[in-house]
């Protein structure tokens, strides 16, 4: 190591993070993403009087945003805690001309395992499995069809099981972008037409693109 070439040589290798030295070693990273979240509202629960005079309008899409922070284990696995914002999605009642809106908001934190297959030293394929603790917020906008009668909502904090899979590719300079559908499963609690403490029930997934920071 007397040369100085050969000191900068490797001085620029070990801070370059190049994509062989991620795909082999372990390490810890960190995660941004946004995507397009899904909520697949349960129209009983939000309309469970079952109003026949009424027409309804669903808004089940909108932006989520999602941070992780990971343990790289080794190739062919990983280990993530992660916070999710799915966004705010609507169920809209119409009766009369009087639009009942309830707003319904989803995010929560969830803690999973990935299994990996690398298929070169820069691009991986990954499966996700483990727990999503949800907080489903319903907020209401002119509830019972009454003008202005809105209040802040109910909140429902359930547990589900997360499940996904996507592809990551890790850039020269040892950044990486990750590509990933993930399924929350059911959030929110049930309503009926007695009920008067639920949110609503709804089946959350989301596809998102995210930037990986290893270090």
């Amino acid at each position: 190591m007397k040369s100085p070439a050969l000191r900068f040589a490797v001085a620029a290798l070990l801070l370059s993070g190049s994509p062989l030295t991620v795909a082999a070693d372990s390490y810890w990273y960190l995660g941004l993403g946004t995507g397009l979240a899904y909520a697949q509202l349960y129209t009983a629960d939000f309309n469970p009087g079952s109003c026949t005079t009424c027409t309804d309008e669903k808004k089940e899409f909108d932006v989520g945003f999602r941070g992780f922070f990971g343990y790289q284990i080794n190739r062919n696995w990983a280990f993530e805690v992660s916070w999710t914002s799915l966004g705010t999605f609507h169920y809209k009642v119409d009766r009369g001309g009087i639009t009942q809106d309830f707003a319904y908001e989803v995010k929560g934190a969830g803690y999973s395992f990935l299994p990996m297959i690398p298929l070169t030293r820069n691009f991986s394929l990954y499966g996700r499995l483990g727990g999503f603790a949800s907080q489903a917020r319903t907020t209401f906008h002119n509830q019972g069809f009454v003008v202005g009668n809105s209040s802040s909502g109910l909140q429902s904090n359930q547990y589900s099981f997360l499940t996904g899979f996507g592809a990551q590719y890790f850039f020269d300079e040892g950044s990486g972008i990750r590509l990933e559908f993930e399924n929350f499963g059911q959030v929110g609690s049930a309503c009926s037409a007695n009920s008067q403490s639920c949110t609503g029930r709804a089946n959350a997934k989301m596809l998102s693109a995210s930037l990986i920071f290893p270090f």
